[in-house]
């Protein structure tokens, strides 16, 4: 019997001892972090009431408080408040430190789970009272146990959320199986907690308003829920602080990677300097320096070579076709090598830039060359180049050559050409985009001349290893199209939120076996939408009514716009940019169409050409004309086009004139007429000037006659084979060139007046043909071309109803006017959203401006009675109109 009564008492004793270790030894160390399961996506950590009331007035707060996005997070902060009274729980829980971690909860779904450490008397007496409370209130109030958890549920209004007060802890969700996982995180010896799964995180020490911990696998899963498709990221975990500005949002701290991409960066890396060649329109851009490119060219080339089988192979097979190895590219890069992204008014067009900044540019430029020639005589083909404003444009003959040194960062290049410009080496996939680049660059419309972007590099890190540079604004409609349904009415709600963040940048740099990190969002403050008008008295106006636009002037004496307007007695008026006239002349009759800035000497200094009924103007910047000038036609025929061409911005220019008959004369800057053009005899008025696109080794030179007959003829005034094309309508004037790197490839799209809308590339073949709906037999159509000739809306007019249509006919908004006269119409696209819709009721003197919303962007009409001119400055993110009305020319600043 004693030594049964002795076993009783060990066994006793033993479970005793089990009891107290598991209910008080085992948890003895609790903290919030405790609680928090391992597959969360983000934890962060902060004195979060506090926290939130010091972020007041950062734009971050306001996604807070209004994107749908975090409607849990912000209802559970709501809900916890109302349950005490109203500001009961944020009084008391100022101070408490709170863990909040984010996770996917269905396939398209994301919740948090809270977890508040409770420090003190009034806290806990808050916990207590709180049910009680919450029966008198008529709440909606149940328990269950789980794991000898108590869980609670209170309801209010079709939301429920689940909470538990367990020791000095809070933890509530409104997903119920958040709270179960974090009771198995400190109940279940098999479950991990988050901090248990990634202890190099206690390594690690950040400093700011919060700490942001990311457990990026799950990351991935999480933006799987809004996102249709699949992202993964080379990193496993990171901890960074929080820091706020007025201008900026930065997380920064350490990221562990043991084996993905970013691994392969381990030497020290060197400063963005190509920011002087990334355009402006770059929507975003991946940088990837080194200091010692030779070390990670091993490591990259491995890397590819391992994980993926297809550039193996792709590889494998070029170096025995072509003598082609890869891994020789990476001898010739310097520092820095970037891929963009550029944005495109088009989503079916894709543009991209390859930039490698090179140690020795003719060297390189040689190994190319030689590459290509190899190619060449390999296919039995020949080797392309062209001129373009002083530099050679290259073909290089590989499809894809970008992914065969970088793997997928550089898929996209179908087609590659290549310039060579300072110390770069610079491939696009669109020969049009690398023309355009070129133009960007002379124009200096780059990063490296923004004084806002120079700003947003200034904050973030000047020198990583990777980065990743994204305008956010520009990326929107790239953005859009990867959501998911359930989540694209949220980011079109919440759009101006977002893209008030205008800048991002993911930066990664090795530093002693783990990489610093820094994320950096711009978030400028919002400036209030405004209209600072000048008066006709601070203004200008004229004594005789004005009879033209206001022409902006591109000038070689500073880096604004000159203005010039005509009056009804043929006066013209030229001003500098604060409106000062610097000379007035009477031209004997009305200017036709536009103005067109000429470097007649090709010395820098511009002079301007323009027309009127019969006579050709060439003036410079004092009102001169130059030797030989006015010039009129043989015969004294009577002018009813002008256009002037520079076929590959030499400044060797040619002026084209259609008379009024439709007979097209090509002469060069002297007003000599060339041969084939002495007139070219179209037989019918044209209903634009003439016009010239070079595509690929192709000029085109294209008129479009008044009877629908499409012309494209050559330099010489042959026309191209398909053509004529005669669309057998009455056509709108207006027309779209779409410029590839082919006739095939590219194409011109024209609208019947009866909405008719046909597409044929320019070897003559019809693309599409669509029939636009009518709901009346009077309905008329037109197309208007944005100023830049990127894009166009179509519009739609059925007596006092003008509705706008996007380029696939889908309705963009309807105004109605009451006006006897005509509706002028323009369409600005500027990129980022900034899409402008212009309409002047010249009867009424109206200027209406709208976004592609309808949105009328200025508050109230303004005053016009002819098209505008308007121009917008990305530095100071506002734009200005100008426009002339009766006598007066005025001026309208204002932003949206």
């Amino acid at each position: 019997m004693k030594k049964l009564l002795i076993s009783i008492a060990l066994l006793l004793l033993i479970g005793a001892g089990y009891f107290t270790y598991e209910k008080w030894v085992k948890h003895s160390n609790l903290t919030a972090w405790s609680f928090i399961p391992a597959d969360a996506a983000v934890v962060i950590e902060a004195e979060l009431i506090k926290d939130l009331e010091t972020i007041q007035g950062f734009t971050i707060s306001s996604i807070l408080k209004e994107s749908s996005g975090l409607k849990n997070f912000r209802e559970g902060m709501s809900f916890l408040d109302s349950i005490n009274g109203e500001g009961g729980f944020t009084a008391i829980f100022k101070d408490a430190t709170t863990v909040v971690s984010t996770h996917k909860v269905s396939s398209n779904e994301i919740d948090f789970l809270f977890v508040v450490e409770l420090q003190n008397i009034s806290q806990n007496t808050f916990a207590n009272a709180t049910i009680g409370r919450l029966k008198k209130s008529g709440y909606r109030f149940k328990t269950r146990n789980y794991n000898d958890f108590k869980i609670s549920e209170i309801s209010n209004k079709g939301k429920t959320l689940t909470f538990i007060f367990y020791k000095n802890f809070f933890l509530a969700s409104f997903t119920p199986y958040l709270i179960e996982d974090a009771v198995r995180s400190v109940s279940d010896n098999e479950m991990m907690s988050f901090r248990e799964r990634f202890d190099k995180l206690d390594d690690t020490t950040v400093s700011g308003l919060a700490s942001v911990f990311v457990n990026y696998q799950k990351l991935g899963e999480l933006i799987g829920a809004i996102s249709i498709e699949t992202v993964s990221f080379p990193l496993q975990v990171g901890n960074y602080g929080l820091d706020l500005d007025s201008s900026f949002i930065q997380l920064s701290g350490f990221s562990n990677s043991e084996d993905g991409w970013i691994a392969t960066h381990k030497n020290q890396p060197a400063p963005f300097e190509m920011a002087e060649v990334v355009p402006e329109n770059t929507a975003y851009f991946y940088h990837i320096t080194s200091t010692a490119f030779s070390s990670w060219k091993d490591e990259q080339i491995e890397y590819l070579r391992s994980t993926d089988q297809q550039i193996k192979a792709y590889q494998d097979t070029l170096k025995s076709q072509y003598d082609f190895n890869a891994d020789q590219v990476f001898d010739l890069i310097d520092n820095e090598i970037g891929i963009a992204h550029l944005e495109s008014p088009r989503s079916r067009d894709q543009y991209k830039l390859l930039i490698l900044e090179v140690k020795n540019r003719e060297e390189s430029l040689n190994f190319f060359s030689q590459l290509t020639e190899r190619v060449a005589l390999a296919r039995n083909d020949s080797v392309y180049s062209e001129s373009y404003s002083e530099n050679e444009i290259r073909f290089l003959p590989i499809s894809e050559f970008p992914s065969t040194i970088l793997g997928s960062i550089g898929d996209g290049f179908a087609q590659c050409f290549y310039i060579g410009y300072r110390n770069y080496i610079i491939f696009s996939n669109d020969l049009q985009q690398l023309k355009s680049l070129i133009s960007a660059i002379q124009n200096e419309d780059t990063w490296g001349k923004s004084i806002s972007m120079n700003n947003f590099l200034g904050r973030a890190n000047y020198a990583a290893n990777v980065s990743l540079f994204v305008n956010i604004p520009r990326t929107w409609s790239s953005i859009q199209n990867l959501v998911k349904p359930d989540w694209s009415d949220h980011l079109d709600i919440n759009a101006s939120l977002y893209k008030s963040m205008d800048m991002a940048a993911f930066q990664y740099s090795y530093i002693d076996g783990r990489y610093y990190t820094n994320y950096t969002f711009s978030q400028p403050v919002k400036r209030t939408r405004s209209i600072p008008k000048t008066s006709a008295e601070n203004g200008v106006k004229f004594v005789s009514k004005l009879i033209t636009k206001p022409h902006l002037l591109k000038t070689h004496a500073h880096k604004k716009f000159d203005i010039l307007v005509q009056d009804s007695t043929y006066a013209v008026y030229y001003m500098d940019p604060d409106q000062n006239t610097l000379w007035s002349e009477n031209l004997e009759g009305q200017i036709k169409g536009n103005i067109y800035p000429i470097d007649y000497y090709k010395n820098g200094k511009i002079q301007y050409l323009l027309t009127t009924n019969d006579q050709v103007h060439m003036l410079d910047r004092t009102g001169a004309s130059i030797p030989g000038y006015p010039k009129a036609l043989p015969n004294n025929v009577s002018i009813d086009h002008i256009n002037l061409i520079d076929y590959d911005l030499s400044r060797n220019y040619r002026i084209a004139i259609t008379d009024t008959d439709g007979q097209v004369y090509l002469a060069d800057k002297d007003m000599n007429i060339l041969e084939g053009w002495d007139p070219k005899k179209l037989n019918r008025k044209a209903l634009l000037p003439l016009n010239h696109a070079r595509l690929g080794r192709s000029d085109v030179m294209i008129s479009i006659q008044e009877n629908g007959v499409i012309n494209l003829m050559n330099r010489r005034g042959q026309m191209l084979k398909g053509f004529p094309f005669d669309t057998r309508q009455t056509l709108d004037k207006n027309y779209f060139l779409r410029k590839s790197n082919s006739l095939g490839n590219s194409s011109i799209t024209v609208i019947s007046k009866g909405g008719e809308l046909t597409e044929l590339n320019l070897e003559g073949d019809v693309i599409k043909r669509d029939q636009l709906i009518k709901t009346s037999a009077d309905a008329s159509f037109r197309l208007v071309p944005d100023t830049g000739g990127d894009a166009f809306i179509v519009v739609r007019n059925e007596g006092d109803t003008y509705e706008v249509l996007d380029d696939t006919g889908n309705l963009l908004f309807k105004k109605d006017y009451l006006s006897r006269e005509p509706i002028l119409i323009q369409y600005y696209q500027f990129g980022a959203g900034k899409d402008l819709v212009v309409f002047t009721d010249t009867a009424n003197r109206s200027l209406y401006i709208y976004d592609k919303s309808g949105n009328l962007i200025t508050g109230n009409p303004l005053n016009s009675e002819h098209d505008i001119s308007l121009i917008y400055s990305s530095a100071k993110k506002e734009f200005q109109v100008f426009t002339t009305w009766d006598t007066n020319l005025e001026l309208f600043n204002f932003n949206y």
